[in-house]
């Protein structure tokens, strides 16, 4: 990869960044064309080839599936609401738009949903099908019976993190790739010397939702100064807030159970899922621990019900 394809590929995120920031606001060709600082007649053109996706395509399914996470999440709200939260004007072309993509009404999307969960059954992907392993990481309580792991779980102020990233799109188990190109590009820049340096990854989309080929997740660090990125690293803000965290020593084989436990005390602590993106935090190298475990916080932002 020449520089002049990782200047393009950073400009990329930074409108996919801005685009997840942003879904409740206008965002035209002539506004993003601007965060690429490319030309409105070149940026749709660059956006599709390296997205796979055109402008509109991506900014209208994005919107779609944070109004199905919302509808989720707050089954009291009207769907209507969620319709202008979510970036739509119009409820009707938003109803159309959502049906055409989940083959269900937003109503009928939100009650088999609920009923799923009712069910104690296994999560579903969008169109109704057995989803894959990247759904573990999504709160799901299948049974007050399921609690395994009766760690440190609190409701806490998590502080503000500026990190450094590398985006993976896919399936989780292979976000290692991207965290090798990251320790790669840290290293000789001196990012990775610090002793309060934590790696985080961060996950942007909810594999209930979202095909798992489009899943998005960021493997990052924490810097504790402004730096400079380029190509397929980006910069990334994560700002203080109230989060549900759990605090676990695990093998690789028990994240899935680690974020259930979280998801349970949750369901008993008057607190939901608040619309913003969670998040794991390591406190360790697991390769040095001895039984090569995992020492993170599961971190999963709320608000009250």
């Amino acid at each position: 990869m020449n520089k002049y394809q990782k200047e393009y590929i950073h400009r990329i995120n930074r409108v996919i960044d801005y685009i997840e920031s942003n879904l409740d606001k206008e965002l035209s060709l002539e506004i993003l064309s601007k965060v690429a600082y490319f030309s409105p007649y070149h940026f749709h053109r660059i956006f599709s080839a390296f997205v796979g996706e055109t402008l509109n395509e991506y900014v209208k399914r994005k919107r779609i599936e944070k109004a199905a996470s919302l509808l989720i999440n707050n089954p009291e709200e009207q769907v209507s609401e969620i319709a202008y939260r979510s970036g739509f004007n119009n409820v009707s072309v938003f109803c159309r738009n959502f049906k055409d993509y989940f083959k269900k009404s937003a109503q009928e999307y939100r009650e088999f949903r609920i009923s799923e969960k009712s069910k104690n059954s296994q999560s579903s992907s969008k169109n109704g099908k057995s989803s894959s392993r990247d759904s573990d990481y999504v709160c799901n309580v299948k049974s007050l019976n399921n609690v395994i792991m009766r760690k440190k779980i609190e409701i806490k102020v998590m502080p503000a993190m500026e990190l450094v990233y590398c985006r993976h799109i896919g399936t989780f188990n292979m976000i290692g790739e991207a965290y090798g190109k990251l320790m790669k590009w840290a290293g000789p820049r001196g990012l990775l010397s610090s002793p309060d340096m934590k790696t985080v990854t961060v996950y942007h989309d909810n594999p209930k939702v979202t095909d798992s080929d489009k899943v998005r997740q960021s493997a990052c660090i924490t810097i504790n100064k402004a730096v400079k990125t380029e190509g397929e690293f980006g910069n990334l803000s994560i700002p203080t807030g109230k989060y549900v965290v759990g605090s676990f020593e695990i093998d690789a084989t028990e994240f899935t159970k680690a974020w259930d436990s979280v998801c349970i005390w949750l369901s008993e602590s008057g607190y939901q899922p608040a619309d913003a993106n969670p998040y794991e935090l390591y406190h360790n190298n697991h390769e040095e621990h001895p039984q090569k475990k995992f020492i993170v916080d599961i971190c999963i932002p709320v608000k009250p019900m």
